[in-house]
């Protein structure tokens, strides 16, 4: 297999990346292997949920040497879903001289271990009615509804402790990012350089085809070569409709007034009307097969008619029973 398929790792099915990382530990010194286990790109925690804790938390450890101490998390590492804390354990590690940072002047340094997010629990601090403060560790934290936050500037889960969800532990802040001399003012970025004169119309060279924006020497097949149109490709290919003249506008407008104006619920007083109408109608009806008419299509009737099946049933089963004890005796008395 060639290098460039070696060399990034997520390329790989499950089965050789195992076989790689398990082959680069063993022909590495101690001192040069890596501490954590390497965790696929899509089994990566990427939102606060998965995490519990950023940067910032304090934490109490539950497991390991430190069991029972409070740190801070200084940071996240993504590839092996795991966090840096200030009082971590540390290993030596061997860097090499190209690596060296600033004031280093030996290869060994102390790196620190990486701690699983299980083995923490989130520190929080509660206010008492007479105003002192006190520390509480969550032993589990569960997430209910989201809302802004202006540092991270994205919407953020609330996070609470789980069977006391009125205590809110809040996300640590964020440390504010420092501008540079390739910094631009908000007020600059914010400045808008371009409106449009038309919703209808767009601004575009008359040349303008879409094969100048692919690139011409891609070989795989991509999202533009296919052949079907889906409902969302003919939303968008399909031009803007006409607006409505004031004359439509007029017709909608009074097509509601007549669906508002028409009537939904009948009355007591209307249902009365037709009550009486009804009986009225009934009452002075002559016809002698008239009363057998209403009396078959009614609910009663029916009934009636499955009762009388059911009963004709039962009255066939007996008489069914009864043959065939006739039989037995009178097979009984031949054989005699």
């Amino acid at each position: 297999m060639s290098k460039r398929y070696t060399g990034v790792l997520e390329r790989l099915p499950q089965h050789f990346r195992d076989f790689f990382m398990r082959r680069a530990d063993q022909s590495q010194i101690p001192a040069f292997r890596s501490q954590g286990k390497f965790i696929p790109e899509e089994k990566r925690y990427t939102r606060p949920e998965q995490w519990k804790v950023l940067e910032g938390d304090r934490v109490m450890f539950v497991k390991g040497p430190n069991k029972g101490k409070i740190g801070k998390v200084l940071g996240l590492q993504p590839f092996t879903n795991s966090i840096y804390t200030d009082i971590a354990e540390t290993e030596p590690l061997a860097v090499p001289k190209q690596l060296w940072q600033e004031g280093q002047n030996e290869y060994l340094i102390d790196y620190p271990k990486t701690v699983s997010p299980d083995d923490v629990r989130v520190v929080a601090t509660l206010v008492k009615e007479d105003g002192t403060e006190y520390d509480i560790a969550a032993e589990e934290v569960i997430f209910k509804g989201k809302y802004f936050d202006e540092d991270y500037k994205k919407m953020m889960p609330i996070r609470r402790v789980k069977y006391h969800e009125h205590i809110i532990i809040p996300w640590p802040r964020p440390d504010p990012a420092e501008d540079c001399a390739f910094s631009t003012p908000p007020e600059v970025a914010e400045e808008r350089s371009h409106t449009e004169n038309s919703i209808l119309q767009f601004e575009q060279p008359a040349d303008f085809t879409i094969e100048s924006l692919r690139d011409p020497i891609m070989k795989r097949p991509y999202k533009w070569d296919k052949q079907v149109l889906k409902k969302g490709d003919i939303t968008k290919l399909t031009a803007p409709g006409i607006p409505y003249s004031e004359t439509k506008k007029a017709m909608f407008e009074e097509r509601k007034q007549i669906r508002e104006s028409q009537i939904t619920e009948m009355s007591a007083e209307v249902m009365e009307f037709i009550g009486s109408r009804v009986a009225e109608h009934l009452n002075n009806v002559t016809d002698p097969n008239f009363k057998q008419y209403v009396d078959k299509v009614s609910g009663q009737h029916r009934k009636q008619k499955l009762a009388r099946r059911e009963k004709e049933k039962q009255l066939q089963d007996l008489q069914i029973k009864e043959a065939e004890k006739r039989n037995k005796r009178a097979k009984r008395a031949s054989a005699q």
